[in-house]
């Protein structure tokens, strides 16, 4: 993504506008191809000496604040080599090598004293040494490898930065959505959950592949998590796979809130593939795990919407099917779904006939002043809730599991 410098925007009248490029200008092509030339023929140089030999063509273009965005999203198509480990122990035997043969009385010639540290450091090459000494720094760091992109996607990927952006400083959202493929449908609250977002989610009684969202975002909590604003902000090119969404946010990236408005008639392009699955690495761990250790439970591929009343649905996490082909779901509730806590705990012990659904919450927000009564007092909670720290493990969902289906009858 782009970072707060190089966002480009209007900000006017209580909203905020992005400001797009022409991704069919020949003058944005040509910079974006010798941009993407100089990482592509790169590799080997370092972060330094890539950035000087970028400069110019930075600098030299029109707006050099476009210039440096787009070179920005090439950085991070790079990787670059990481330091060694006891790099800095070495730097400082070297520079300790150093001061005794300078100290030395019979030193009087700078070659000698090159070829004496590295013999001290059993470096045959004193250039190579010289080399090394700061190769764990950053900007030293040689690129290995570069993923290629063409300059067209390139130009609209910059354009998807410039909308997410704002998104990072959100304090609320509103998205209305409308995808007539199923699994479509399924794939984009699937991804939901593994950016680990949690919205409440309306179905329109008059669509019936029309849905509202609501989120929370980063600054309606306690603490402002960036972390959920990043992965608010990653979530974007999910939504613009939709074959249609309109998004309504708060945001507050200046001193003022202001509303921004995207939709899917502003050619905003995802670059998620359709058919690759991003999983993230934690939930597919547990799902090994969960496979290893538990014969009578499986985990279905396609957690199933929940229906709570009133046109409201739950995501959920997980969906569970026991050999006797009972179904349960688990919802989780991350540090950052603070606010999003009370309500699902208070609509779940408001209902006469309750989802089969378990409810697994951070450990650090039993530890939350405001939330510590609620928890207490849910009888839901106290019947099919738990803690967890940082994910669960398979014992504590496993036992969760059996508690309620045998509460259950």
């Amino acid at each position: 993504m782009l970072t707060r410098e190089l966002l480009r925007f209007d900000q006017r009248h209580g909203k905020i506008t992005p400001r797009f490029v022409d991704v069919k200008s020949a003058l944005l092509a040509d910079l974006a191809r010798d941009l993407i030339l100089l990482y592509t023929s790169g590799e080997g140089q370092s972060r330094e000496e890539l950035s000087e030999a970028a400069m110019p063509r930075i600098n030299g273009f029109r707006s050099p604040l476009i210039a440096k965005g787009i070179n920005k999203l090439l950085q991070d198509r790079c990787t670059f080599r990481e330091s060694l480990e006891g790099m800095e122990e070495r730097r400082l035997a070297t520079f300790a090598a150093a001061a005794r043969h300078l100290r030395a009385a019979d030193m009087d010639d700078l070659e000698g004293f090159r070829n004496a540290v590295a013999q001290d450091m059993t470096c045959p090459d004193p250039d190579q040494l010289a080399l090394e000494l700061h190769a764990d720094l950053p900007d030293r760091q040689p690129l290995t490898a570069f993923d290629p992109v063409e300059p067209e996607a390139l130009l609209e990927r910059y354009n998807l930065a410039q909308a997410q952006g704002p998104l990072f400083w959100a304090e609320r959202l509103t998205l209305h959505i409308a995808e007539p493929d199923p699994g479509q449908q399924r794939r984009f609250f699937q991804l939901m959950k593994w950016f680990q977002l949690l919205a409440r989610v309306k179905h329109d009684p008059e669509k019936s592949d029309g849905f509202t969202l609501e989120l929370d975002g980063p600054l309606s909590l306690f603490d402002v998590q960036r972390k959920y604003g990043l992965k608010l902000a990653a979530f974007l090119p999910a939504i613009c796979q939709l074959s249609r969404w309109r998004l309504t946010a708060r945001t507050r990236m200046e001193s003022q809130s202001a509303t921004l408005e995207l939709n899917d008639s502003m050619g905003l392009k995802s670059h998620f593939s359709r058919k690759s699955q991003y999983i993230p690495e934690e939930l597919t761990i547990f799902a090994e795990k969960f496979a290893q250790e538990v014969t009578n439970w499986t985990i279905l591929p396609h957690p199933e919407l929940l229906e709570l009343g009133g046109q409201e649905l739950v995501v959920p996490d997980f969906t569970f099917r026991h050999q006797s082909k009972k179904v349960i779901h688990l919802e989780l509730f991350h540090r950052w779904h603070a606010s999003q806590l009370p309500r699902r705990l208070q609509r779940l012990d408001a209902l006469t006939r309750p989802p089969p659904l378990l409810i697994g919450i951070d450990r650090a927000l039993t530890r939350q002043t405001e939330l510590i009564p609620l928890l207490e007092n849910s009888p839901w909670f106290q019947a099919h809730g738990f803690p967890f720290n940082q994910f669960p493990p398979v014992k504590r969902v496993l036992g969760a599991l059996e508690g309620f289906a045998e509460g259950d009858g």
